[in-house]
């Protein structure tokens, strides 16, 4: 156990002090590089550490992982429309041209999956081995929120939207990032592979990077609660929901 604790500590301190150290830097190259480690740091960090991926064995079910999509576009969904009704999202500026949209799509595609391949992969399973399955996951949605939250105090211009919200705001980041940890777990367990997270994870993603893309912004002083992302409280609530139904069904 003791060993499982450490290889988690040294997988936080990978995922969290390395790209703050670089993005505090100040020079611009090294603060992009910083960037990099972050996207980098919890796949390299979660696999080396665990030896693999935590799935060894198992047998993915694989139209599991096209429900995940499913069920994360369903929330981000639910999310959009209390924010469009209210004003919070409107599309305020010109879209990208299809090949400026296409490159952040693709974009968010990839950063998504290399997130999950180290939060749903590696980095899970020794959370889990640390602390156990429910404590695990807990955690592991605590240092999920760090690893956004560092670089949004440090305004490195990676969430825009997050440099600028109240620490209510900031709060509810928190409880939604330790919501949707747990539904991207329950959605990676069910398929039996980390490619259900990343589908999940990817697929609103996708959406709202397209939608921005498109020319998407959000007014936070019209009710950030609305903002149907992380850091909302839509979103967690939807999120709970499906957290719940899964639970119910898993049960049946």
């Amino acid at each position: 156990m003791i060993t499982a604790w450490v290889k988690f500590a040294v997988f936080v301190v990978a995922v969290l002090a390395l790209p703050a150290a670089l993005m505090a830097s100040g020079d611009p190259q090294v603060v992009d590089l910083g960037k990099l480690a972050m996207i980098l740091s919890p796949g390299v960090a979660g696999l080396a550490l665990n030896f693999g991926l935590g799935d060894r064995g198992l047998k993915a079910r694989w139209g599991q992982v096209a429900l995940a999509a499913g069920v994360t576009l369903a929330v981000v969904a639910a999310a959009l429309v209390p924010a469009f009704a209210s004003g919070l999202a409107a599309f305020r500026a010109p879209g990208l041209a299809p090949s400026g949209l296409a490159a952040v799509v693709a974009g968010s595609a990839l950063t998504s999956v290399l997130e999950e391949l180290g939060w749903a992969g590696g980095g899970l399973a020794l959370a889990i081995k640390a602390f156990g399955r429910r404590a695990g996951v807990l955690v592991l949605g605590l240092v999920w929120a760090a690893w956004h939250l560092i670089p949004t105090m440090l305004k490195v211009g990676l969430f825009p939207d997050l440099e600028a919200a109240s620490p209510a705001m900031l709060a509810a980041f928190v409880a939604s990032c330790l919501i949707y940890r747990e539904l991207l777990t329950q959605l990676r367990e069910r398929a039996a592979t980390w490619w259900a997270a990343a589908a999940g994870h990817a697929a609103p993603n996708i959406l709202l990077a397209g939608l921005l893309g498109a020319g998407l912004g959000f007014d936070l002083t019209r009710g950030w609660w609305f903002f149907p992302a992380p850091g909302g409280l839509v979103f967690p609530a939807m999120a709970l929901l499906a957290v719940v139904m899964l639970r119910r069904r898993a049960r049946a």
